[in-house]
């Protein structure tokens, strides 16, 4: 049996954004770990075997014609960062190479297909140069002098500003356009200023539905829905903006849409949206599911990479991944309001994609890694199409989850327990306890690597899904003006409960981790109790006074969930800032963060790194140049390993003994 090792995840081929042709072929992309960078590349199932179409740096496609799919690449082309332009090749799925189909002076975000030769296309556009698609040759160098000329200094007059993975974003806004190939055309489906979230086609493709909202100074969080009619261009307002926050739209007719949104007024902004449906011609919204779960999956993975869709219109109804508790299924929203369970998967499932009589989707079940399923929604039959990461486990010890439940006011939190590597009852153990983000996340019975990593170097790994977390509606997920407080509550009563149940552990040998929300509550811990040896602090929250104002969410997401901002009550929003008790930290701490979060920033990681030292604890802190909140899901896979590296020797250092060292 070998050891899980610290770069294993760079084996895996990562799966996402699976989508159908008209007869119901399934295509896919495929990502892979190559010279230190990630690879993607299309696939299809041809035969009931999947077959690699492109070779390298392709993740955005569609089907253009049942044999034919349309996608974007540089073909080896050096871009120029200051221009923008996306160029699309058109490959036959029955053979052939990749033919070149057409050039937009658009960097295009999205594409979907009106009929043959027309497309509609959501692209970002910079209001510095809002007409950069309608100049010529001569125009565009002038707008890339300027560019180069500015390129030393950012101008910030929006909020937000940035956002974290795209960087500064100011004067940025995501446009829609109509794309007629034959004649080469553009138009223009929305004013510059407007932003747009969201744009599904109508049934008989002639018109779209649109989230978004126009902005010049702050964005709006609940946006409007909008109706455009694709032969006039004309956009109709059908929600205004400020009443509603949009997560998801599907058309039901012609003439009907079904909108899931929430006016925020009973959980804030993480609650979860109610169904309505809304008819184009009257406007007349009508409520026809209250619905008190999250839509999407909310299970984690480390050995995640790429996204895709999570819902669909369907004959059946409205199709959508659910996480339940620990796992996901996807539902069917029928038309009289009432779900049904199609099917429920031990895991996670990252996109999916259907036909009136399979369902494609990309999972993870059990402690597998991603492939490609499909469910027979006549037989009920659910079966693996795909085996790429059959091998990558292939003889490795891979610790099985053993789940233990406690209770939490009037609900049941769940948790897992990894044992180590040859394991014995009679030992003495480490152990590591590791915290989500979000908090309105979730842990599963998924492959996690960095968990199993650390079970291989002989830990017990604890971890554990506390009131905050997604899975259990909108109540559980409850935590605004509470952080610090219920939740620190289950994460300490869970681990009371782990030890309990596992005596093999040495009490006094446990360390504390976790990122983004993780990273909040273990610097909280170190600041209410010394029961840890030691602790990671990766991409934290120190201080929601400071994090509110200059996070890309402080203003919609941190605020709302401090149940006060640092005008309304100072107080109250210190009270829940880590930072108040770093003075009676005692455990030896590891901080992590990003020079390019801008979710978390590393700011907040150099103020309790500063405290602390102040204060005479030991510390260290590694800074990623680079890199965002996602490091490690989506960092550079170098600096993944050694973000692993640094975890893992704090712990060592401070939770095993030198026999074990």
């Amino acid at each position: 049996m070998h050891k899980i090792t610290i770069d294993h995840f760079q084996r895996v081929q990562f799966l996402s954004a699976i989508a159908l042709s008209s007869a119901g072929q399934p295509a896919w992309v495929g990502t892979k770990i190559q010279d230190d960078a990630y690879v993607s590349q299309l696939y299809i199932l041809d035969q009931d075997q999947p077959k690699c179409l492109t070779q390298g740096h392709e993740s955005l496609f569609i089907w253009d014609d049942d044999q034919t799919l349309l996608f974007a690449s540089s073909r080896g082309e050096k871009p120029q960062p200051e221009a923008e332009t996306t160029t699309f090749y058109r490959i036959r799925t029955d053979g052939g190479e990749a033919v070149s189909a057409f050039t937009l002076p658009l960097r295009v975000r999205e594409i979907q297909i009106v009929k043959p030769g027309v497309y509609v296309l959501t692209a970002q556009i910079d209001l510095a140069a809002p007409d950069y698609w309608r100049m010529n040759e001569e125009q565009r160098e002038a707008v890339h002098a300027k560019r180069k000329a500015k390129a030393d200094y950012q101008i910030v007059s929006e909020q937000p500003y940035y956002q974290d993975g795209s960087g500064y974003t100011n004067g940025l806004r995501r446009r829609l356009f109509l794309y007629q190939e034959d004649e080469d055309r553009l138009i223009p489906l929305c004013d510059p200023q407007f932003q747009t979230s969201r744009a599904v086609l109508s049934p008989n493709r002639k018109e779209l539905l649109v989230s978004g909202a126009p902005f010049v100074t702050v964005r709006q969080v609940k946006e409007g829905l909008y109706r455009i009619d694709l032969d006039s261009q004309k956009m109709q307002c059908l929600l205004s903006p400020g009443q509603f926050a949009i997560a998801e739209m599907q058309w039901l007719s012609d003439d009907q849409m079904l909108v899931a949104m929430s006016d925020q007024k009973r959980y804030g902004a993480v609650e979860n949206p109610y169904f309505y449906r809304l008819d184009r011609q009257t406007g007349q919204l009508e409520l026809i599911c209250e619905n008190e779960e999250s839509l999407g999956s909310a299970v984690g993975s480390d050995c995640q990479y790429g996204s895709g869709k999570q819902s669909q219109q369907h004959s059946l109804g409205f199709l959508s991944v659910h996480t339940l508790g620990h796992t996901d299924e996807i539902r069917c929203l029928k038309a009289d309001g009432t779900w049904q369970s199609l099917i429920q998967i031990a895991g996670s499932i990252q996109a999916l994609a259907a036909d009136e009589d399979k369902l494609w989707m990309i999972a993870m079940e059990h402690q597998n890694l991603p492939e490609v399923f499909c469910f027979d929604l006549k037989t009920k039959q659910n079966r693996q199409v795909t085996a790429f990461n059959s091998s990558v486990l292939k003889d490795c010890y891979v610790a099985q989850p053993e789940a233990l439940r406690i209770p939490a006011g009037d609900f049941q939190v769940d948790g897992w327990v990894l044992k180590p590597m040859d394991y014995d009852p009679n030992q003495k153990y480490p152990a590591i306890l590791n915290i989500h983000g979000g908090p309105k996340a979730a842990y599963g019975t998924v492959f996690f690597h960095e968990m199993q990593y650390w079970a291989s170097q002989g830990y017990f790994v604890l971890f554990c899904n506390p009131r905050g977390s997604n899975g259990k509606g909108n109540a559980f997920a409850e935590l605004r003006g509470l952080y610090g407080t219920i939740d620190y509550d289950d994460l300490m009563n869970f681990a009371d409960a782990v030890l309990a149940k596992f005596p093999a552990i040495d009490a006094k040998r446990i360390g504390v981790t976790g990122g983004s929300y993780g990273g909040y509550m273990t610097n909280w811990m170190i600041g209410h109790t010394d029961r840890f040896a030691a602790a990671a602090s990766q991409r934290s929250i120190a201080n929601w006074v400071s994090l509110i104002c200059y996070a890309d969410i402080g203003f919609t997401f941190d605020n709302d969930q401090m149940g006060a901002d640092p005008w309304s009550d100072v107080q109250k929003v210190w009270n829940q800032s880590p930072l108040q008790y770093a003075d009676k930290a005692k455990t030896p701490t590891l901080f992590i963060h990003s020079f390019e979060d801008y979710r978390c920033l590393l700011q907040e990681g150099m103020q309790m790194y500063n405290a602390l030292v102040h204060h005479g604890v030991e510390v260290r802190m590694c800074l990623f140049k680079g890199e965002s909140h996602g490091l490690s899901r989506i960092g550079k896979p170098s600096h993944r390993v050694r973000r692993i590296q640094e975890i893992t020797a704090w712990m060592d250092r401070w939770c095993k003994t030198e026999a074990e060292n």
